[in-house]
């Protein structure tokens, strides 16, 4: 209408992959049931927790469910962390991922961080620290993905001014 002012439309909040309207999914690869339905059972809600036993699992898992969080022991059945770490690496490069460790594990982990990791969490587990932890690496995941969204249209644009030039 003449002489209102329209408000501008407000933008659509686009959710990052994994976070569905059951929460964030994440992929829990441990052989030990005491950690996984402690978790699963305190996140209940907020963090959906699907567990894995072996990389496989968690590959297959982290695909179905588009997990953005992947949440490693030390080991588990068919490896350890540093091989979950090449897994994501290689075929689940936008997946953020936390080692859970012991002490006694200090000096095996010491290079997560330096493998991709976003922090080791420490046993015996604090519910607040892993909940914080986990939204934090969601929050990554989707930033990779924005990034790399966004790298991707200006290699578009780059590319498409290039061959301008070399048209002319």
């Amino acid at each position: 209408m003449p002489g209102h002012s329209q408000a501008a439309a407000p933008q659509k909040r686009v959710e990052p992959t994994g976070a569905t309207k059951h929460g964030i999914n994440c992929v829990f690869l441990t052989c030990f049931d005491s950690d996984f339905y402690f978790l699963a059972n305190v996140l209940l809600g907020s963090i959906r927790m699907h567990r894995a036993e072996t990389l496989e699992q968690a590959d297959f898992l982290l695909t179905v469910t588009e997990g953005t969080v992947l949440l490693t022991d030390v080991s588990f059945l068919d490896g350890f962390w540093h091989e979950a770490a090449d897994m994501l690496a290689q075929f689940h490069p936008m997946v953020a991922f936390l080692v859970l460790a012991d002490e006694r594990d200090r000096q095996f982990v010491s290079e997560a961080p330096n493998r991709g990791a976003c922090g080791v969490l420490w046993k015996p587990l604090e519910f607040i620290e892993v909940s914080r932890s986990i939204r934090t690496a969601h929050e990554a995941s989707g930033e990779r993905m924005i990034w790399q969204q966004e790298r991707c249209a200006s290699a578009r644009i780059g590319g498409a001014v290039s061959l301008d030039a070399t048209l002319k």
